[in-house]
């Protein structure tokens, strides 16, 4: 009786499964397939006007966080925008927009809490669809003097806190960073099982001439496996976990394309895509002051390298004598004198399409320059920016389109 119940279940997943695969031919390995018997599973939706993203909950849910529900996904959850300050939530994905923000209701703090959504969550990956701040600035100009602060976020800031046993560090942002993204480690295991996301607004009524703040952000929980791998919750996570996303599929299997190598800020699966340094802002930067991270690529069994073709690269240098590579770019300490700029972008194992080898790039190094990177361990790219800008040297930053290469023999 026993193995007829199972073999009876067996044929239902396999009926599951193909008529699931057969609507997922074209859907990107990030999406999930919705359910008509969807009950809150805090995936992504859109509102009636078909526009508007939320997430979707019950709406006891959407009411104990504070959101507005804006249409319907599936038959017992509603599709709710979380477009409230001092929102808590574990869903698997969270949207957060700005409240209505005018020059009376500025000058504010809007705080997001995130917990952990069950054990298995590791890294919190934060896109911002949405995401124009007041710029960095730095202080005004005095007669004589040519070097001043960086670019720091002085008026609007965003920042992330509660990190993993506060050994982590995310930079303060601010700017335009629309289409921009970045990670979070989380660990279920210590005490602090949450993140903080904090926006600070500049009151708009003494600082008229700043843009109006306005953010779309979408927080994704992102679940690695145990040591026990894919067979970790047991027989029915074994047999139904090879099928696409439904409710009776692992988050993990879905989350693994998009789990961060350790240490990156910013993490790229695709094969190709596009990149660029925060607050780029189309060209116009000012890059930010004071950060130092890494960008990451995929690396498959079949890559081994990556190929960057500059759209726009514009960063400080210190000597137009130089070829603003490697020690142009990094003062030697044994030789470090007064004050001079160290913004460089760290390709490793770096050629250019013309034969120049190098591996710290700044001024206009790269600008207009196809670069092959094949190191021997992970793709990557680490940008670093010190607290020192000087008079008519621009900081405007960078954009690479970016393909993984599975030839390095033809790296052009």
């Amino acid at each position: 009786m026993a193995l007829n119940s199972l073999g009876r279940l067996l044929v239902l997943l396999a009926a599951a499964y193909s008529g699931a695969e057969a609507n997922n031919l074209f859907r990107s390995p990030r999406q999930a397939p919705g359910s008509i018997f969807t009950v809150g599973n805090g995936e992504q939706c859109l509102g009636s006007d078909r526009s508007t993203g939320g997430v979707c909950l019950s709406r006891n849910q959407c009411n104990t966080q504070g959101g507005k529900a804006i249409g319907f996904c599936g038959v017992f959850a509603t599709c709710c925008s979380l477009n409230a300050c001092d929102v808590r939530t574990n869903t698997k994905v969270a949207i957060f927009i700005n409240p209505p923000l005018n020059r009376e209701s500025s000058g504010l703090e809007c705080s997001y809490n995130v917990e952990i959504n069950n054990n298995n969550v590791c890294q919190m990956r934060i896109d911002f669809e949405t995401f124009n701040l007041a710029p960095p600035t730095t202080v005004e100009p005095v007669e004589n003097v040519t070097q001043r602060p960086g670019f720091t976020c002085r008026n609007d800031i965003f920042q992330v806190t509660n990190l993993q046993a506060n050994s982590d560090f995310l930079p303060p942002l601010c700017g335009d960073n629309n289409g921009q993204h970045l990670y979070v480690r989380v660990n279920a295991s210590t005490n602090s099982r949450s993140i903080r996301i904090n926006f600070k607004i500049a009151d708009r009524n003494t600082q008229p001439n700043l843009p109006q703040a306005t953010w779309k952000i979408k927080v994704t929980q992102l679940e690695c496996f145990n040591t026990l791998g894919k067979y970790r919750d047991g027989l029915f996570e074994a047999i139904t976990s090879s099928l696409p996303s439904t409710p009776l599929s692992s988050s993990a299997d879905r989350d693994e394309y998009l789990i961060a190598p350790p240490g990156c800020l910013q993490y790229y699966p695709d094969r190709s895509g596009s990149f660029e340094s925060f607050n780029y802002n189309r060209g116009a930067g000012p890059y930010i002051a004071n950060l130092a991270y890494s960008t990451c690529f995929k690396r498959t069994p079949d890559v081994c390298g990556v190929k960057l073709t500059s759209a726009s690269f514009e960063m400080a240098y210190r000597d137009e004598q130089n070829l603003y590579l490697d020690t142009d770019c990094q003062v030697n300490p044994v030789t470090q004198g007064a004050p001079q700029s160290e913004d460089y972008l760290f390709i490793p194992e770096a050629e250019t399409a013309d034969g120049l080898r190098g591996t710290k790039f700044c001024g206009s190094s790269a600008s207009n320059q196809i670069i092959a990177s094949t190191p021997p361990g992970p793709l990557s790219v680490h940008f670093r920016s010190d607290n020192l800008v000087t008079d008519d040297i621009p900081e405007s930053g960078y954009r690479f389109n970016y393909n993984v290469l599975n030839n390095c023999y033809l790296k052009t």
